[in-house]
């Protein structure tokens, strides 16, 4: 889909429509928790298999794909990835719709005088973060991009990408508006809006790879300040998880996640992909996410699933959400940047909760690197499956070249993926492809 599939010339039945949508707060904050909707339904942060934590999953060492009729899918688990792949085009392609209709609240709401001064700020709030969100992984996935701030379509059919440092300057910025405009508060009864705190975890993630670690640290530490609680692993993921800071909700009461049903098998063979066995040879041997987050099916222990979410189907009332956001994160780049600044007892004060957590023993290191492994090793047993954290961390680290031991054709130039075709014959200005494609 091309430019002028997800953005419109503004005609007057659309001012119309918009002045009908921002005619008060109601109407308001309906539009606002539609964009949730797309959020959870396509793109990266969607549950199934177009969202990020599935295609990194297998592009990465987390999924072995065992279905040959899973093109696009196979084409990431063997690092064949073109150009062409309808995956990485609709990761773009959602992500770029899901900031036209942020944009497009944000322009609505700026031209508004029914919407009260509160709404007004709140719903502000929550679409700069959602900008912010949406071109992070955009640039981490991409490099350089366009940040699109209008829905003009005159001006974003022509638009040229926009260095990397430029890009996660428009996200911090984003953030840190967003972070002015919001409270401490939930804007609603359950985690399924952006608050306050939602935004510092955000900035704590982009300032940690930018490299901030200062920032980083910071930010984390103040969203612990507001929520410390790990809840024990088996309950991490459902719908009333005090570890989860932000959540999507299923679409309607009663259905559960998009993660259950893309993940779980129960007979052989496994009809999509299963858990890599070199993933499951990391885990110690205690460890409760192993025991509670990994579902073994038949005898000889090589068809195992992510098992994170375990209801597959409805439920009265609904009974796991999925989790976007969690505390876990914050700990863990608490520990990753104090180590950076070789500060052992808030390094192993911090990391060993999370062990702890997992029924693991205390870690007692005084080195950076050997303190940075550790952190990496949390991280991956932590967050498998979980929105493409593992390449993020191998590309922020550079260390994706480990990959090659379980990726025998991986290339240095695979921490980025190619621009979609399609998007580069409808826009130059967007040349040149990212290299090695």
């Amino acid at each position: 889909m091309g430019c002028e599939d997800f953005l419109e010339v503004d005609t007057p039945k659309d001012q119309i429509d918009r002045q009908m949508i921002f005619s008060d707060d109601r109407m308001a904050v309906a539009a606002v928790s539609n964009i949730y909707t797309q959020l959870r339904s396509g793109g990266f942060l969607a549950g199934n298999r177009v969202g990020a934590g599935y295609l990194f999953g297998c592009y990465t060492d987390e999924l072995e794909v065992v279905n040959p009729q899973l093109s696009s899918h196979r084409s990431f688990y063997e690092n064949a990835v073109l150009s062409t792949n309808t995956a990485v085009k609709d990761l773009w392609t959602a992500g770029y719709q899901q900031v036209f209709a942020v944009n497009s609240i944000l322009e609505g709401l700026e031209g508004s005088s029914a919407v009260s001064a509160d709404i007004k700020n709140q719903l502000k709030g929550e679409a700069l973060a959602i900008r912010a969100v949406i071109h992070l992984y955009l640039v981490q996935t991409f490099g350089s991009v366009p940040y699109i701030k209008t829905t003009d379509y005159n001006l974003n059919r022509v638009v040229a990408k926009d260095p990397v440092n430029v890009v996660m300057k428009n996200v911090i910025d984003d953030l840190l508006n967003a972070e002015n405009l919001l409270t401490v508060n939930y804007p609603s009864v359950e985690k399924v809006r952006i608050n306050q705190t939602v935004v510092k975890a955000f900035l704590a993630r982009a300032c940690l790879y930018a490299g901030d670690w200062q920032n980083a640290e910071g930010y984390a530490a103040e969203v612990i300040a507001v929520n410390n609680n790990m809840e024990p692993v088996s309950s991490r993921f459902l719908k009333d998880s005090k570890s989860a800071l932000w959540q999507l909700k299923p679409e309607t009461d009663g259905k559960n996640t998009a993660e259950a049903i893309e993940y779980i098998f129960q007979t052989l063979p496994a009809p999509q992909s299963k858990i890599a066995t070199t993933l499951l040879g990391v885990f110690e041997t205690d460890d409760l996410r192993k025991k509670s987050w990994l579902k073994f099916v038949g005898d000889d222990g090589l068809n195992v699933c992510a098992y994170k979410y375990k209801i597959i189907g409805n439920s009265s009332p609904s009974q796991e959400y999925s989790v976007i956001l969690r505390i876990e994160e914050m700990f863990l780049i608490v520990a990753e940047c104090a180590a950076e600044r070789s500060d052992w007892d808030t390094f192993n004060t911090i990391i060993n909760k999370v062990r702890n957590s997992a029924g693991l023993s205390d870690l007692n290191l005084q080195n950076k690197q050997e303190a940075v492994n550790a952190v990496l090793q949390e991280r991956r047993l932590e967050f498998f499956c979980e929105f493409g954290h593992r390449f993020y961390d191998l590309k922020r680290r550079n260390r994706l070249e480990a990959l090659k031991v379980v990726k025998n054709n991986w290339q240095s130039h695979y921490d980025l993926l190619p621009l979609p075709e399609s998007e580069l014959l409808l826009n130059q200005n967007l040349l040149p492809q990212n290299t090695g494609y």
